[in-house]
C-alpha cells in the first residue's frame, strides 16, 4: 500500500514577501506622486503636509493636489511594515553584524537614485533617504539587546540613545527617520507577543501624527501585521536588496520619459 505524501499546507495570512509587497507597493504611489505630480506637474518638492495643503488654495491644483496628499498618505503606510520587517530580520538573522551591512548597502544603493527621484540632483545634502533611518534604528537595536531595562543603567541608557538617534535624524535630515526609529523600537521591546507588537506600534505611529498629519494612515496597517503568519514565503535575496534602489530609479526614468 502507497501513500501520498502531500506539501504542508501554507499558513493563512501575512507572510514576510506579503508584507514586504505591500510596502514596496506604498513605496510606489508615493514615489511616483512625488516624481510626477509633485516635481513635475505641479512643479514643488513637496515633503511635508503643510506644503501639500498650501497647494489647495489655488483651486486649479486641488485634484492633483488631492491625488498628492492621498500617495502621500499610502508612503507613509511603508513605516510601519519595514519596522515590522527590519525587527524581525534582526530576532531571526544569524549575524546582526552582516544584516546591518546589507541594510547599510540598500541605504548607500539607494541614495544617488533617492536624490534624482526627489531633486533631480546626483548629489543634495538637504535629505536623506528613508533607509538611512533604518540603518540608524538598527543602531538602536543593538543596545536595546545589550541593556536589559532591570535596572537604572540599562533604561536610562537605551532612552538616551534613542534620544541622540532623533537628533541624528534632524541633522541628517533623515526621510521619515524619527518615525521609523520611533516604530522600530517600540517593536523590538514588544517582540515577544505579536498583539504587543500591534497595539504598541499603532499607539507610537499615531503620536507620530503630531510631527506630521500625513501619518494618519500608518496606524491602520497594523491591522495587516496583526495577521501575520510567522513565515518567510518565497523571496529571491538579492532582488528584495535592489528592489527599493531599483524601484526609485525606474519611477526617476519615468518622469523623465513622461515629460
Amino acid at each position: 500500500m502507497s501513500y501520498r505524501i502531500e506539501p504542508p499546507r501554507k499558513r493563512k495570512g501575512n507572510s514576510i514577501q506579503t508584507l514586504r509587497y505591500w510596502g514596496l507597493f506604498a513605496l510606489a504611489v508615493g514615489i511616483a506622486a512625488q516624481t510626477i505630480i509633485q516635481n513635475r506637474i505641479l512643479g514643488v518638492n513637496i515633503s511635508t503636509g503643510k506644503e501639500v495643503y498650501d497647494l489647495l488654495a489655488d483651486s486649479k491644483n486641488m485634484a492633483l493636489a488631492t491625488a498628492a496628499i492621498v500617495a502621500q498618505l499610502l508612503n507613509a503606510c511603508a513605516i510601519p511594515l519595514f519596522c515590522f520587517l527590519l525587527v524581525e530580520g534582526v530576532v531571526h538573522t544569524k549575524s546582526f553584524r552582516n544584516y546591518f551591512l546589507r541594510v547599510a548597502g540598500i541605504a548607500l544603493l539607494s541614495e544617488i537614485p533617492f536624490n534624482l527621484v526627489m531633486t533631480g540632483k546626483v548629489l543634495d545634502l538637504n535629505s536623506r533617504n528613508p533607509v538611512v533611518g533604518l540603518v540608524l534604528a538598527m543602531v538602536v537595536i543593538f543596545f536595546l539587546k545589550q541593556y536589559a531595562a532591570k535596572s537604572f543603567k540599562g533604561i536610562a541608557i537605551p532612552v538616551l540613545v534613542i534620544a541622540l538617534s532623533i537628533l541624528w535624524v534632524d541633522m541628517l535630515r533623515i526621510e521619515d527617520g524619527a518615525a521609523t526609529v520611533l516604530v522600530a523600537a517600540t517593536l523590538w521591546l514588544t517582540r515577544k507577543k505579536l498583539t504587543g507588537q500591534v497595539f504598541g506600534g499603532a499607539v507610537v505611529m499615531c503620536l507620530c501624527m503630531i510631527m506630521d498629519p500625513l501619518y494618519m494612515l500608518a496606524p491602520l496597517v497594523f491591522l495587516f501585521i496583526h495577521f501575520y503568519n510567522g513565515e518567510k514565503g518565497e523571496s529571491i535575496r538579492w532582488i528584495d536588496l535592489l528592489a527599493y534602489p531599483a524601484l526609485l530609479l525606474g519611477l526617476w526614468l519615468l518622469g523623465l520619459l513622461a515629460f
